[in-house]
């Protein structure tokens, strides 16, 4: 690989209050359940019953201090044309750079939220075309010390009655096996005491690369969270071709970069991008009213 790594990394300090915005979305599973699209009526439950299970939302977010609780629901709906079961469970999880999971049991993380959560039902049950809510409620004693930042997932996992399954041997001889197919949803929950500072976002490597197999032109970014809350960052890299004066932005995702971790962010330039000299600017905006993490870096596009 051909490397150049970056000249600057700097803060730009903004004249105007910046807002973070954060969508949160929803699950869904669309499986097909092999209606008979020749019948009219048919037709009609199918388009009732072909949107499958949908949890929203896919987040929650919470900034419970000492002494305090916060409840916030999750609905799951049944659209698909059998009875549905649940159970609702709560697990720790780790992130590695690349943003991936690995889940642990509840409690097993330093960072886990599971002495501070309630979640009620454990269990639902959906006719088809219904829907039930789980409420999550957070709570912090009031006799609480040194209030952090914590996390996990809630598991809403379907749960499928085992199945007797018949080897077609009378002789004993023969072992049998079964797969039951189900379906799982993970709903992430953090919680931010307002104790806590998202001040500490820092941009640790700002790379160009060419990869020598496959062509490609990658701009890579890894920023570390050095405060103690967890941090929601929308990351973006601006480019300015300094002979035309044209800009193009890449990514604008938003990431959740957890205190004390590191993220590593891959934005692939454009084939169709043209050859020349390019500024480019990798940005993160951590939510600060104030400011940006920014590191610049002169790169040229063959």
């Amino acid at each position: 690989m051909k490397t150049r790594k970056s000249r600057i990394i700097l803060r730009l300090v903004l004249p105007v209050v910046l807002l973070l915005s954060v969508s949160f979305g929803s699950f869904a599973f669309f499986p097909n359940y092999g209606l008979d699209g020749n019948n009219p009526q048919n037709q009609k439950d199918e388009d009732k019953y072909n949107k499958g299970i949908t949890v929203s939302p896919a987040h929650l977010e919470y900034s419970v201090d000492v002494g305090q609780s916060k409840t916030q629901k999750i609905k799951i709906s049944n659209f698909s044309d059998k009875v549905r079961k649940f159970k609702v469970e709560y697990n720790d999880f780790d992130m590695g750079k690349n943003g991936k999971s690995s889940f642990l049991e509840a409690g097993e993380s330093k960072y886990s939220l599971a002495k501070y959560l309630n979640i009620a039902p454990s269990f639902v049950e959906l006719k088809p075309g219904t829907s039930a809510t789980v409420s999550v409620t957070v709570e912090v004693p009031s006799d609480e010390e040194d209030l952090t930042s914590t996390w996990g997932v809630i598991m809403i996992q379907q749960v499928e009655e085992k199945k007797s399954l018949d080897p077609g041997n009378k002789t004993g001889n023969t072992v049998a096996f079964g797969i039951t197919p189900t379906i799982a949803f993970g709903v992430w929950i953090y919680q931010n005491p307002s104790n806590v500072e998202i001040s500490g976002v820092e941009i640790r490597k700002y790379v160009y690369e060419t990869d020598d197999d496959s062509g490609e032109r990658l701009l890579f970014l890894n920023i570390e969270n050095t405060g103690d809350g967890i941090s929601r960052c929308k990351t973006y890299i601006e480019m300015t071709n300094l002979g035309t004066g044209e800009q193009k932005t890449l990514g604008g995702k938003t990431i959740t970069v957890l205190p004390g971790y590191k993220r590593d962010l891959i934005f692939k330039i454009p084939d169709d991008l043209p050859k020349g000299k390019y500024s480019t600017i990798g940005v993160v905006d951590y939510g600060s009213d104030t400011e940006l993490v920014a590191a610049e870096m002169e790169i040229t596009v063959n």
